[in-house]
């Protein structure tokens, strides 16, 4: 069993009964790494990109539809360290409101190892001297060619990249879609770069 912990993350409008992206993702980086990464899709659920979008609330609890998913995550990855112990590294791929959820929980003060963020709906605004003790390193993939995030109206760091600069922040900006790297050949041609990332 490694003792880093790799974490995948799908955003809106993934069917948790079909084998997604992450899935994949997972068994193709466990292979690559040899054994000393521990990879896992995690499948949150179905999210409606309406409903996420315009972030309705819940009556009954007074949070909003995006902050559910983010509490519900924090519980999951609160779990996950106290199983684990807290030698062990837990990192993060994350994609589209994947991204979002991420930016939340480093706020409230979760810690992660390496972050890999593709194309996603965090804040690009965001402020990382106030959680830059929260994370060893990110690498933000940005593209101006994403056609989904000109949309999101709570966050676009996968369209224009960071704006505040931070030495732990790392900017990759390709000619991507928001979803080019779950093709066959791309997220293949990319394993390498992804784990020298998680890794280096």
């Amino acid at each position: 069993m490694a003792n880093h912990i790799v974490i995948i993350l799908h955003g809106i409008e993934v069917d948790p009964t079909e084998v997604a992206w992450s899935e994949e993702l997972a068994w193709r980086l466990n292979l690559y790494s040899g054994g000393s990464l521990e990879c896992h899709a995690r499948k949150y659920g179905y999210v409606s990109g309406k409903r996420a979008w315009l972030n309705w609330g819940y009556f009954s609890t007074g949070r909003s539809y995006r902050d559910a998913i983010v509490d519900h995550e924090e519980v999951y990855f609160e779990k996950l360290k106290a199983l684990r112990g807290t030698d062990a590294k837990v990192s993060v791929i994350c994609h589209s409101l994947g991204g979002y959820i991420i930016h939340k929980l480093l706020e409230r003060g979760l810690k992660f190892h390496r972050i890999i963020e593709l194309y996603g709906a965090g804040d690009e605004n965001q402020d990382w001297s106030a959680i830059e003790n929260n994370f060893d390193r990110i690498y933000v993939w940005y593209s101006q060619n994403d056609e989904v995030l000109p949309k999101s109206n709570f966050g676009k760091i996968g369209l224009i990249g960071p704006i505040n600069r931070h030495p732990k922040v790392h900017r990759i900006r390709t000619k991507d879609e928001h979803t080019t790297f779950m093709e066959d050949t791309e997220m293949y041609a990319r394993l390498s770069l992804w784990k020298e990332q998680l890794e280096g």
